[in-house]
């Protein structure tokens, strides 16, 4: 039972709610998290790269207790056609020292419930279980929550809600966008079993090295989205994300669609002889900075995917922008504590805050993306058919002379595309993806 006023009341317990919560308390606020689960990362799921740059901010020394799994030295991006790929990689010893280029697989279970323990320890009040259905509202201002649970009315100066992409709270009052199809992510995600000695020697890594594998083209069939392989300690995370506009339109199940990823001749190999240990799914804001629902209003500031903070670029970035919306949240909240003033106009801070930092500067720069994707899906089924008959025929070993063959292909590749078409192409992609 809870009947004290708290400063800060913090909705949903993952690394935006828990960022924000952990920045308030240590200013001297009283702050309570709710989180609906049975603890924080009991329902929380995401890809398998945490970045940390904003958390070493806030905790320097993180990375000693932390439940980390590996500091990710490798990454690639492959362009899976229908029986092989073409890819680019890079690999840095460097990204093997402090601070490990910030970036770490992590099963959320277990990081988010140390970072929910750590937030504790600083002060705040966490009560899991907790599901919040509305507001309380005296005179038409928002006082507090209610949570279903007996004597569940709990009050509060500021409401910061980070319940997740379909905050159906943000919703209530007007600051949430109904999700559309094209801009929404529908991600399933299996973690495999497969020894510490076996993922080192399959992946070729030392110690504590990981890897993060991201796949394009066909990774989902040909469909708008990608597919990913992460390697944790004695696990690899392994699944696909699709915009649900695009399931449908190739009528295409989810589940369907990571079996025949994992079945993929270039994936199979990376999963032989594994066990399924969980199995999950999750919805991913897509939108980018031209869905950004408005953030704040008397009372409230909304922060992670419930605010749709993530870059679905070439970069994958989404937990760096959900725990730097938490940390400028809670010191907006410090602010308003200060001047004893909790409304939309001192709330306003957060967003110019916003707009300072990388979370807004990156979503805007990378804003036409999804609509570009989705008017050139060439790129998902077309083109990996063109470049494997290229790029294979070239390299095949025949005793077809080199000119001649070159000048063939060619040919054989303005048939199916023009220079004009592949030029066009590529000018749209490089104007949003890098």
């Amino acid at each position: 039972m809870v009947e004290e006023k708290f400063d800060v009341i913090v909705v949903g317990g993952g690394p935006a709610g828990l960022s924000a919560a952990f920045v308030a308390v240590k200013a001297g606020l009283s702050v309570i998290v709710l989180e609906r689960g049975d603890y924080s990362g009991a329902k929380n799921v995401f890809g398998g790269i945490f970045f940390t740059n904003v958390l070493s901010e806030m905790m320097p020394d993180f990375f000693k207790d932390a439940p980390l799994e590996r500091n990710v030295t490798k990454r690639r991006w492959s362009l899976l056609t229908s029986d092989g790929e073409i890819s680019g990689e890079y690999k840095f010893n460097k990204f093997n020292k402090e601070p490990f280029n910030n970036s770490f697989t992590v099963l959320r279970a277990k990081f988010d419930k140390w970072f929910s323990e750590k937030v504790e320890q600083a002060g705040a009040m966490l009560i899991t279980g907790a599901v919040v259905d509305d507001f309380i509202f005296d005179n038409g201002k928002i006082k507090g929550v209610k949570v279903r649970m007996d004597d569940g009315e709990i009050y509060g100066d500021v409401v910061i809600l980070a319940d997740g992409v379909n905050s159906l709270l943000a919703k209530k009052i007007g600051l949430h966008k109904e999700l559309q199809k094209e801009d929404t992510i529908v991600s399933v995600k299996e973690i495999l079993s497969l020894s510490k000695e076996k993922i080192e020697e399959r992946f070729g890594l030392n110690g504590n090295e990981g890897v993060a594998f991201e796949y394009f083209g066909y990774a989902v069939k040909g469909a708008i989205g990608s597919g990913f392989i992460y390697t944790n300690k004695d696990t690899i995370s392994v699944g696909v994300g699709v915009t649900i506009k695009s399931l449908l339109e190739h009528k295409i199940n989810p589940n369907d669609a990571l079996e025949a990823f994992k079945n993929h001749p270039v994936i199979l190999p990376l999963i032989r002889g594994t066990e399924q240990k969980e199995y999950s799914a999750h919805l991913i804001p897509d939108g980018g900075y031209n869905k950004i629902s408005k953030l704040y209003t008397d009372n409230i500031m909304v922060v992670g995917d419930a605010a749709g903070f993530v870059n679905a670029s070439l970069f994958h970035e989404g937990t760096n922008l959900a725990v730097m919306s938490g940390k400028l949240a809670g010191e907006t909240a410090i602010e308003a504590k200060n001047k004893g003033d909790f409304s939309a106009k001192i709330l306003s801070l957060y967003e110019e805050k916003l707009k300072n930092s990388f979370v807004l500067k990156d979503l805007k720069q990378f804003r036409k993306l999804g609509k570009t994707l989705e008017k050139n899906p060439q790129i998902f089924n077309k083109y990996p058919i063109i470049l494997e008959e290229f790029v294979s025929g070239l390299f095949t070993v025949d005793g077809e002379p080199k000119w001649q063959k070159e000048k063939r292909l060619f040919f054989e590749l303005m048939k199916k595309e023009s220079i004009f078409g592949f030029i066009k192409t590529a000018i749209n992609l490089r104007r949003v993806i890098l």
